[in-house]
Formats: C-alpha cells, sequence, structure tokens
C-alpha cells in the first residue's frame, strides 16, 4: 500500500515540475516579469552590462525553471524505483529502473548546469581590476559552452527515458492497458522526436518548441498520473 501509495506521490511530482517548469520557460520567454532592455547599437560587453538589472529581475523565474526541471527528472528516477518495485515480478523490471535512473540522473544535470553557468553573470559580472572587458568575455564564452553541455545532456537524457518506456511496455505488458501502452509509445516517440529536431534545422525553432511544450505539459504528466492510478487499480494481482 505504501509502495502504491509513493509511486502515486511522484507521478503528481513530475506532473506538477515539468507542467510549471515549461510554464515559467514562456513567462520568460513572453518577458511577462520582465522586459530586456533595447540595445541593438551595444556591443556584447555593454549589452551584458546594460542587462544587469534584467538579469537580475528574471533570475527567480530562471531559478525555479531549471530548477523544477530538475525537480522533475529526479522524481521520474524515484517513481521508477517505486513502480518496480510494486511490479510483483522477478527482477523488478530492471531495464526499465536502469533505463529510467540514467536518464532521470542525466537530465537532472542537464537542468542544474545552465543554473551554476548563469549565476556569476547575473551577480559577479566583473570585477574592478582592469579587465572588466576580457572577463565579460570570457565568462559568455564559458556560459554558452556550459549550455551546449545541458543541451546534449538534456537531449540523451529524453533519448534514453524513451527507450526506457519502451522496455517498460516489454517487461510489464498485462499491467499497462492497451490506450496506456499506445500513450507510452506515443511518448517515446515524441521523447526521441525532440532530441532528433533539437539537433538538427528540420523544423523552425518554434516547431520544436511546441513538441517539448507538449511533451513536459501534456504527454509526461499524463503518463505518470494514468500509470500511477492503472497500477493502483491492479493493485494485488500478480503478474508471472
Amino acid at each position: 500500500m505504501m509502495l502504491r501509495s509513493r509511486t502515486t506521490l511522484f507521478a503528481w511530482l513530475i506532473a506538477i515540475a515539468f507542467i510549471l517548469s515549461t510554464i515559467l520557460g514562456y513567462v520568460d520567454a513572453f518577458n511577462l516579469v520582465a522586459t530586456p532592455p533595447d540595445l541593438p547599437d551595444a556591443n556584447m560587453v555593454d549589452r551584458t552590462l546594460g542587462s544587469s538589472a534584467y538579469l537580475h529581475a528574471i533570475w527567480p523565474v530562471f531559478l525555479w525553471t531549471n530548477l523544477l526541471s530538475g525537480i522533475g527528472f529526479l522524481a521520474a528516477v524515484a517513481f521508477a524505483s517505486n513502480l518496480a518495485a510494486a511490479a510483483w515480478i522477478e527482477g523488478g523490471l530492471p531495464t526499465f529502473k536502469s533505463l529510467a535512473t540514467a536518464g532521470g540522473v542525466i537530465g537532472a544535470i542537464a537542468s542544474i548546469i545552465p543554473i551554476g553557468a548563469a549565476q556569476a553573470k547575473v551577480f559577479v559580472q566583473y570585477c574592478d581590476c582592469g579587465f572588466k572587458e576580457t572577463e565579460v568575455v570570457s565568462q559568455l564564452w564559458a556560459q554558452m559552452v556550459a549550455n551546449d553541455i545541458a543541451f546534449w545532456f538534456l537531449q540523451v537524457a529524453g533519448v534514453v527515458l524513451a527507450i526506457a518506456l519502451v522496455a517498460l511496455v516489454r517487461e510489464w505488458p498485462d499491467r499497462l492497458p492497451p490506450l496506456l501502452r499506445t500513450w507510452t509509445y506515443i511518448t517515446a516517440v515524441a521523447l526521441v522526436l525532440a532530441a532528433l529536431l533539437a539537433t538538427t534545422e528540420l523544423l523552425t525553432p518554434d516547431a520544436v518548441n511546441l513538441l517539448t511544450t507538449a511533451i513536459g505539459v501534456v504527454l509526461i504528466p499524463v503518463w505518470a498520473i494514468w500509470l500511477a492510478r492503472s497500477v493502483e487499480a491492479t493493485a494485488g494481482v500478480a503478474t508471472t
């Protein structure tokens, strides 16, 4: 009973974390909290220094966008572990659990990296040591490199989690209703497709953002809660 309750708890945590993270991402994108200054003729250094007030204002939104994403990925690790423990089959969904754990940890790391990469630019842009321009440019390049690393970690996490979903259907077919199995496959395909499109130029960035929004707001939350409720509904039925 406790395992099923924890599974449901983590399912809701996954759903809430990813939905809120996605919403906050759009709050940032549409400048609903703060608007960046219009500095069309400024160079990179001047734009950065001139955006100091904006960076401070938007920092809480940026911070929680990424923190909530990390929480969602870590909740996925706990969700997979509890699901495997409640599976009542020998081995406890080993492939699904291993892949979901790996994907969740990679995704959480990818979510945290941008926070550390941006923090210095927000709070310590340069020191009064006579090398302001050099410090600002170096800081910006370091942030870009860190963000690129986080981006690729996130794509890898999506693909690994997609494989985990397929493994779940293969390892536990008797406990997934036909519609849930179909939803699981659709979610897996969407995760792989999002990674593919994000790393190519097959579609515009706006189209890719729409797909990732659908994954974060609809596909994953519905899947997690649906699966948890399905497990509760079939509690006590042994699987051979």
